[in-house]
């Protein structure tokens, strides 16, 4: 079962459908979405009279089943994940409200090692340097 954590909000669903440039990909965890710069401006005297917001940043991280990630290392030149050229990622799954979601992740992976535990299973979470991260991109708000 992948977790997607959408902004803050967890998703827990045998429906999420993950696609890495167009082809199906199991993943353990998923967690994406934009940040914004935002600040207090002051004039004369101690409390703010307004605020403005600046850039936004995307993020994300992906976990990964490591029998699914070392084809990936063995397609990447070099061997390295980390030379993957930036992928779509094509997140789908049901909310709460029963409506079909589908969001759209442009990035490349920012990390790459092993976690080698005593678990059943292996899987490593990896950083990715998001560039971008669209919500609803079915429904725009």
């Amino acid at each position: 079962m992948a977790e997607i954590i959408r902004n803050g909000k967890a998703y827990d669903s045998v429906d999420v459908k993950v696609q890495m440039n167009g082809i199906p990909i199991e993943v353990t965890t998923l967690t994406y979405g934009n940040a914004q710069e935002h600040q207090l401006n002051h004039t004369m005297g101690a409390n703010a009279t307004s605020w403005s917001w600046g850039k936004k940043t995307p993020n994300a991280k992906m976990g990964i089943m490591m029998h699914d990630v070392t084809p990936l290392e063995v397609a990447a030149k070099g061997g390295s994940i980390m030379n993957i050229k930036p992928f779509t990622l094509t997140v789908e799954f049901v909310n709460e409200f029963n409506e079909i979601i589908v969001d759209k992740i442009v990035a490349k992976f920012q990390s790459e090692g092993r976690d080698v535990t005593g678990d059943m299973g292996l899987k490593m979470e990896y950083d990715l340097f998001a560039l971008q991260v669209k919500l609803n991109v079915l429904n725009p708000l």
